[in-house]
């Protein structure tokens, strides 16, 4: 009965001490985010003027949450290394103890003879204090702490290699977003602008279409390539505007916080040439990439544990040395001390130990082939980065001419319309395919410059010297663009000069004053405009000429002929051509102007042509031959192809054009 009651109150102090899940409440919930907001931003410095890159790399190593991670991952691999020293120390107990008896331990024994003794005896008092102080020290898990030890500072050296390449991470993904924030910046504004100028003419055409102004096919093209514009500007100002959220999140700023990055103008920046051989980037990379590192020091681990498992195969040896107290009374001696030896050795073990010796080996066979198989990666990571990079450069180079080419398509449907032309359709089409180009050059410029950053990473470069963490944002912003530019002088040379032959521009034949002065000044404005240098003809090697005869006034206006020739030094002849327009009366300066800068739309694609085949003699460092007029016209060269798409975009707007007039007149 006893024995039931016992086991019924340990069965209800049992059921008594169960756990139950106990939810946090949502008040906790509430306290926790506000205080975890709190410590993400409230202890950050302001962002203050616009962010230059350098800066910006530094307050994402300052606030970076990512990568604080790993700083703290780093500290607590340090930690265990000094804890794990201290099990290298032999072991020192100290015990102490009180025991109490109910009864009396007495007892009866029995003499030599077998007999048993009538009186009992006992040796120990009812209630006593002990204590003791051991000193124990076995060898073998001093070995195997010491193993142990060694384990964990390659961990710690692991962390570091971690800490490293987060470093390098971060770098590259705010390079990368910092160029695309800055293209943003300068191109959002024009992309909003274009995208209501599109919404209005879409407004127009739907006019017309109602009308029934225009053929059925004709206008629905029309509408549908503007929906085409509309969806490529839309798809590429969601580009850019997700570029400003992802470099705020890299910063680690607060949600809806405005910053701003530094404008680089790179009208005339021309991309360095990746100087360094191939193979010495891959021989750095070898040498410098964290995870190669890092499979060096894991290769460390398994020795060690190789060595810990044969170490466990030994026979233990243990001392001990200790000093010991009992208050008991019928003690002779209450105080003593003790010492031992003990040594035991597990055989079993022995039987592993052909097991032990074969996992070793296959452990470190798998080490050194993830080790090669990340070298193969890091040698193809290296050598795409410098391919990625000069590939780049020609697509950017591609892209700059593409611009160039919009931007004079843009002012050729211009100056057509202010010389009664009416294209403000095909124009708006024309502004659509400038800025999509603009924003495609933009960007492949930022990829560039992400390329360039993919070369850092992929060669395992130190941006950041250790401990530079704990710097200011400003100083830390000049350690990382001192380290970066002595790297770029390392491995880039600056591209080849834009060595330009200059053109000149010579008065107008046939005009005075001021309308030959506009003339003049809107022909040379449109080189300058493309990047044709303009001198006087005693320093130029190439100049054009112009004329301008006006007949007299008819019922439409009076019709103007213009021809304009491009000559070498020695006066040949290289291209000439011829252009009628009818000008409205009386003619102004304006109109003057629009024809000249109709003349220079049309002069450009010869003297590029030469132009670029000059530069090309000169950079290759042979006698030009002598030059030979050339018919331009005869040869259907891309940009001459462009000159004809533009011709056929004009006579299909001049259609649209009266039917908006048609429009707006009724």
């Amino acid at each position: 009965m006893k024995s039931l009651v016992l086991t019924l109150g340990a069965a209800f102090v049992a059921t008594g001490c169960a756990v139950k899940p106990v939810a946090i409440s949502d008040e906790i919930h509430n306290l926790r985010a506000a205080e975890d907001q709190r410590r993400l931003f409230d202890d950050q410095d302001a962002v203050g003027p616009p962010l230059t890159l350098p800066a910006a790399i530094a307050r994402a190593l300052r606030y970076n949450m990512e990568y604080r991670t790993r700083l703290m991952e780093e500290a607590a691999s340090l930690g265990q290394v000094d804890l794990a020293n201290y099990d290298l120390l032999p072991r020192m107990t100290a015990a102490a103890g009180y025991s109490v008896r109910s009864n009396d331990a007495f007892g009866v024994g029995y003499t030599p003879s077998g007999s048993i003794s009538t009186t009992p005896s006992a040796a120990a008092e009812p209630k006593h204090f002990s204590d003791s102080l051991t000193f124990s020290w076995n060898i073998l898990d001093f070995g195997l702490s010491y193993v142990r030890a060694k384990q964990l500072s390659d961990q710690a050296l692991i962390a570091e290699e971690r800490r490293r390449k987060a470093v390098q991470n971060l770098t590259q993904d705010v390079r990368n977003a910092w160029w695309r924030v800055e293209a943003a910046q300068r191109l959002l504004p024009e992309a909003d602008v274009l995208l209501a100028e599109l919404n209005r003419t879409a407004a127009r055409a739907k006019l017309i279409e109602s009308r029934k102004l225009l053929p059925p096919l004709q206008i629905v093209a029309y509408k549908r390539s503007l929906l085409d514009l509309e969806q490529q500007i839309s798809a590429r100002r969601q580009e850019l505007a997700l570029a400003k959220l992802e470099l705020a999140q890299l910063l680690n700023l607060r949600p809806g916080i405005e910053y701003s990055v530094a404008t680089v103008d790179r009208q005339d920046a021309v991309p360095p040439d990746l100087t360094a051989s191939i193979e010495a980037l891959e021989q750095i990379a070898i040498q410098n990439r964290p995870e190669l590192r890092e499979e060096g020091y894991r290769a460390r681990i398994t020795d060690f544990e190789g060595s810990r498992q044969l170490l466990s195969v030994l026979p233990s040896l243990s001392m001990d040395v200790g000093n010991d107290y009992d208050a008991n009374k019928y003690l002779v001696n209450n105080r003593w001390s003790s010492a031992g030896l003990n040594l035991s050795w597990n055989l079993m073990k022995l039987v592993s130990l052909p097991s032990i010796k074969g996992n070793i080996a296959a452990a470190a066979r798998v080490d050194e082939t993830r080790r090669l198989a990340v070298t193969a990666a890091v040698l193809g990571q290296t050598r795409l980065a410098s391919v990625r990079y000069r590939l780049l450069t020609q697509e950017l180079a591609i892209w700059d001419d593409a611009v160039s080419d919009d931007v004079r398509i843009v002012g050729y449907l211009e100056a057509s319309r202010q010389v009664g032309l009416e294209t403000e359709l095909e124009l708006i089409r024309a502004k659509g395919r400038s800025i999509i180009s603009r924003i495609n050059r933009d960007l492949v410029y930022a990829n560039l410059q992400g390329s360039i950053g993919r070369l850092y990473n992929s060669i395992g470069l130190d941006s950041l010297p250790k401990g530079a963490e704990s710097e200011a944002p400003l100083a830390l912003a000049e350690v990382l663009a001192k380290t970066v530019q002595d790297w770029e002088a390392a491995v880039f040379a600056p591209g080849p000069a834009n060595t330009q032959i200059p053109v000149a521009v010579q008065p107008v034949a046939g005009l005075a004053g001021d309308d030959a002065n506009a003339f003049t000044g809107a022909l040379q404005r449109v080189l300058t405009l493309a990047k044709v240098a303009t001198a006087g003809r005693e320093q130029a090697a190439y100049r054009i000429e112009s004329s301008v005869a006006l007949q007299a006034p008819g019922i439409s206006g009076q019709l103007s002929s213009m021809k304009f020739k491009l000559l070498d030094a020695s006066g040949a002849v290289l291209f000439e051509g011829e252009q009628k327009s009818m000008l409205m009366t009386p003619v102004n300066t304006e109109q003057w102007r629009a024809l000249g800068e109709g003349a220079g739309y049309r002069v450009i694609e010869p003297v590029r042509l030469h132009l670029a085949r000059a530069q090309a003699a000169r950079a290759s460092q042979l006698k030009a031959p002598p030059t030979m007029p050339v018919n331009t016209d005869a040869v259907p060269t891309a940009s001459a192809l462009g000159a004809k798409a533009v011709e056929v975009q004009l006579e299909t707007a001049h259609a649209v054009a009266d039917a908006v007039k048609r429009a707006q007149n009724n």
